[in-house]
């Protein structure tokens, strides 16, 4: 009688203390209004810079010129607040297709997707303060050297080494406290990850374990490193849930950026439009997928195209919306034979985690469960593997995000129906794909969707490259570190690939065709939502991030990178606002000791 006494104690307090954090959140979130909203009496406004989406970029770069312009600066996004729920990591993947997410569906994928509904990708991106950085997996990354050294040596960009983007990048990096990087001793298989390093130590393979914009258990993006801090000063305004839909060009004395036309939307659906005027630089940080429609829709890139679309010609620019990239991912279900622990029902719903969550911010409620990476990057083909410490995948809750089929989601899980499954994915991915895809209009409305086609897989380089990455996570997960977690690789039994495998050799020896992968990677391989690209240096814009052609209007967003980011882009996106501030601010102070 005792014990099952205490038991109902138990309960009852956690129960009284999730109600009680509850109530702090709610009152939180109801307090949560957007200080400096620019005032709508008149319909023309004029600002010295005008930044259009609170993005990554938008928030770094808006924050930067408060603080150090004698400008005024107007920061412009469609979205509005995410909310003080949206800051519970593990909560936030639920935010995908909901308010805060454009919820981008790719164009049907010719050689990729197969096992997914209508061969669509789901491209979430963030609408609101924070934009995907408050939707995304928080994953910090240093960045990669070398990658910035190629775009100098193979696209002629002199001012773009790893020399000159280095000091940003320290500049970027979130301070250690506002980091929560997942300790060795965190389950037994960050333990298998430290072990593995020194198996493989004769490679030159490097292992990491993930590093989180996690401060005290909660997502700690720009919005709270950059924007929040500014949010106050007087020489900033905000226009949220404001549409851009077109950039007005002006020649006199010579092309540049005059005005944007924003729409916003009443309570009746009423749209009401302002004329915003630029004094001095417009600063588009709309993102690899909506810099480019921006553009497009305003008559702003290759005339053919637009023609085609009855859009008046401001300016001709062969190139927007060209080159796009982004890492694909091929996930593989590895089932444990021990207690991880791993993300699963009963690790989430266990009042110890409940407690360590809202006692001290740690547990399953403060990070994703991306426990580490191994990075190859001296081989001719890099590749990078991310484990993923989930063993119950919910098909409800994923599958729907994933857009995948039921057939096919159940292969990749079979296990989908064990709440208690312990296990991890594997996933694999070439660092430096070579496949380009586009980003163009079907429609000259911004209101509506711009044509995304990622065009993943169609370069035969990226097959090859990816098969690498999957032999080489089974060499891992097979290896003498990981023994003790009694691994076993759930490789998936689809329809389609049935003629390549898996047979029953495959899952004794985790060495299937290469057939086998490459069809496996077509049907179920996932895009990993780093997207950029579709303004890239060089081609649209020059080195300093000025649009070829027309020297105020500047893009800085992830559309810019002309080859993609051997890790997480997040942290390189907030270096390179950086740098634009610099030259924006240098720019600013020359011209005032000329006058």
């Amino acid at each position: 009688m005792g014990i099952h006494f205490q038991k109902i104690l138990l309960v009852g307090a956690i129960i009284i203390g999730f109600i009680s954090i509850l109530s702090i959140l709610v009152c939180k979130l109801l307090q949560e209004k957007i200080p400096n909203v620019l005032k709508l009496e008149d319909r023309e406004f004029s600002f010295d810079y005008v930044v259009v989406g609170a993005g990554t970029a938008g928030s770094t770069l808006a924050s930067l010129l408060t603080k150090h312009s004698n400008g005024s600066v107007l920061l412009v996004e469609a979205g509005g607040s995410f909310g003080y729920l949206s800051r519970i990591p593990l909560l936030t993947t639920f935010q995908q297709k909901g308010i805060n997410d454009w919820s981008f569906l790719s164009a049907p994928q010719k050689h990729s997707s197969k096992g997914l509904i209508e061969q669509r990708q789901c491209l979430p991106r963030g609408k609101g303060l924070g934009g995907s950085a408050n939707l995304n997996f928080m994953l910090h990354f240093d960045g990669h050297g070398p990658d910035f050294d190629s775009w100098h040596t193979l696209h002629n960009l002199s001012d773009w080494s790893w020399d000159h983007m280095r000091p940003f990048m320290i500049a970027a990096k979130p301070k250690p406290v506002d980091l929560y990087e997942i300790p060795s001793s965190y389950s037994t298989l960050t333990e298998a990850l430290l072990e593995a390093e020194s198996e493989f130590g004769y490679k030159t393979w490097k292992f990491r374990r993930s590093a989180y914009n996690i401060k005290n258990g909660l997502r700690h993006s720009v919005l709270h490193q950059f924007l929040l801090p500014v949010l106050k000063n007087v020489n900033l305004r905000l226009l949220p849930q404001a549409l851009v839909k077109r950039i007005k060009l002006s020649s006199k004395p010579t092309l540049g950026a005059s005005s944007i036309l924003v729409g916003i939307k009443d309570e009746n659906n009423k749209e009401l439009e302002l004329n915003i005027r630029v004094r001095r630089e417009l600063l588009l940080c709309g993102g690899a997928y909506q810099t480019p429609q921006l553009l497009l829709a305003s008559g702003i890139g290759d005339s053919t195209q637009l023609a085609r679309l009855q859009l008046p010609v401001q300016h001709h620019l062969p190139l927007v919306g060209h080159g796009l990239h982004d890492h694909f991912n091929v996930p593989l279900f590895v089932s444990m034979g021990i207690v991880g622990p791993t993300l699963n029902q009963r690790i989430i719903l266990s009042p110890v985690n409940l407690y360590n969550y809202l006692s001290t911010g740690t547990g399953s409620f403060g990070n994703f469960g991306v426990c580490g990476h191994l990075a190859s990057h001296d081989e001719s083909l890099p590749f990078g593997i991310t484990f993923f410490g989930a063993g119950a995948i919910d098909e409800t809750a994923l599958m729907s995000i994933s857009n995948f089929k039921r057939a096919a989601f159940r292969a990749l899980f079979p296990r989908y129906h064990n709440a208690t499954q312990e296990g991890f994915v594997a996933i694999s991915s070439c660092l430096q794909p070579k496949s380009r895809g586009s980003v163009s209009l079907l429609h000259k409305s911004m209101r509506r969707n711009p044509l995304i086609d990622p065009n993943y897989l169609s370069d035969q380089q990226d097959v090859a490259c990816t098969i690498v990455a999957i032999r080489n996570a089974v060499k891992v997960i097979t290896s003498s570190a990981f023994a003790k977690l009694q691994p076993r690789i759930h490789w998936p039994k689809l329809q389609e690939c049935a003629n390549f495998g898996p047979f029953e050799r495959d899952f004794l020896k985790n060495q299937p065709s290469d057939q086998y992968l490459e069809c496996l990677m077509r049907h179920i391989g996932l895009s990993s939502h780093h997207p950029g690209g579709s303004c890239a240096l060089g081609s649209v814009v020059d080195s300093q991030l000025r649009l070829h052609g027309i020297p105020n209007m500047r893009v800085v967003d992830a559309s810019v990178l002309p080859r993609p980011i051997s890790g997480n882009p997040n942290t390189v996106i907030v270096a390179i606002a950086m740098r634009a501030a610099s030259w924006i601010l240098k720019d600013e102070l020359r011209d005032s000791m000329s006058n």
